[in-house]
């Protein structure tokens, strides 16, 4: 199967394409980018082999966009009622806030199917944001539970803060590369090479260091009580941990390599969606067991001591549940 050959987005630029282009904020807007996907369609009436291979090209984006909505959509659902259960946790909205980006950016490469919807280049800006809003969630929620589990250690949290200060540099990236439509992959985005590495570099750190940080902790606590509660502990968060790095580092070098030729960059999109699943569902099963915690042990259990009440601090905050009984019934 063909993924576009060596096909490279210079070509399909062209050579001085920027001189004749329109600008929109000291951007160039390649002209091809400003189509949505009926318009370009369209553009190839006469050639009924072009425009079999523009409409098979964007029905396969759109396949892809439809399962992507559908994933975004459960996420949300499962976020806003994880919310609504336990609403002053902060790692709760950051489920809400990615899954809504997520459903944003379905809804938006739907649109660009129909009459009048936004162009090759909205959608790809959307892109760039979301994306980018979805690293910031993951980050900040990783940085939260190791921050917790740490003391409230503040140097842990000034490094987190500064780790995830770059991040907009992808909407910076995303913004200032020209998208145009293919017939080989639809509405795609020229970005420079760099982008990959760029991405890994700032994506690898805060999901390493802030993971092991905590599962440190974790670990310590299941050697010091030998407890299978703290086991299931490691192991999820170890599995966690180890997916959404896996995530990056397969998304990131299927791109950077060029596994499937110019559509390699969906890799950025498959890796959005793997890590909104993973964060969405490991928060909301936390989330469950706390509940079943506290009605199985009552209110008077989180009153048993100060040392009860730091834990339900650290549950409140990383949503982990079955250290608080087991560290409160070890006095």
């Amino acid at each position: 199967m063909s993924f576009g050959g060596d096909i490279k987005c210079s070509d399909l630029l062209g050579e001085g394409w920027e001189k004749n282009a329109a600008y929109l904020w000291g951007i160039p807007l390649h002209p091809m980018g400003e189509l949505n996907s009926l318009d370009y369609i369209m553009l190839a009436q006469g050639n009924p082999e072009e425009m079999r291979a523009r409409s098979g090209s964007l029905s396969m984006q759109l396949m892809f966009n439809v399962i992507f909505a559908f994933i975004f959509s459960r996420s949300l659902y499962l976020s806003i009622r994880m919310t609504y259960r336990r609403h002053r946790m902060l790692a709760s909205w950051c489920c809400v806030l990615q899954a809504a980006a997520g459903v944003v950016y379905s809804l938006s490469s739907l649109a660009a199917n129909l009459p009048n919807g936004p162009s090759c280049r909205a959608t790809l800006w959307i892109t760039g944001v979301g994306a980018t809003i979805s690293t910031l969630c993951v980050g900040s929620t990783l940085l939260q539970k190791a921050y917790a589990a740490h003391q409230r250690n503040r140097w842990l949290l000034v490094i987190g803060i500064i780790l995830l200060l770059p991040q907009p540099i992808i909407i910076y990236i995303a913004w200032t590369s020209p998208g145009l439509m293919t017939s080989v992959g639809g509405c795609l985005s020229c970005f420079p090479s760099y982008l990959p590495w760029v991405k890994l570099a700032m994506d690898l750190p805060i999901n390493m260091v802030f993971s092991i940080a905590f599962l440190a902790v974790v670990y310590r606590q299941y050697r010091r009580y030998g407890l299978t509660a703290w086991a299931r502990l490691v192991r999820n968060g170890i599995q966690t941990m180890c997916l959404v790095v896996l995530s990056n580092l397969i998304c990131t070098f299927g791109v950077a390599f060029e596994v499937a030729g110019m559509l390699s960059e969906f890799f950025f999109i498959l890796d959005w969606v793997v890590t909104s699943v993973l964060l969405v569902h490991h928060c909301n099963s936390m989330c469950t067991a706390t509940e079943r915690t506290v009605k199985t042990r009552g209110p008077r259990f989180w009153r048993k001591s100060s040392q009860a009440e730091t834990s339900r601090a650290w549950i409140d905050s990383t949503q982990y549940t079955d250290s608080v009984q087991h560290t409160t019934f070890k006095q």
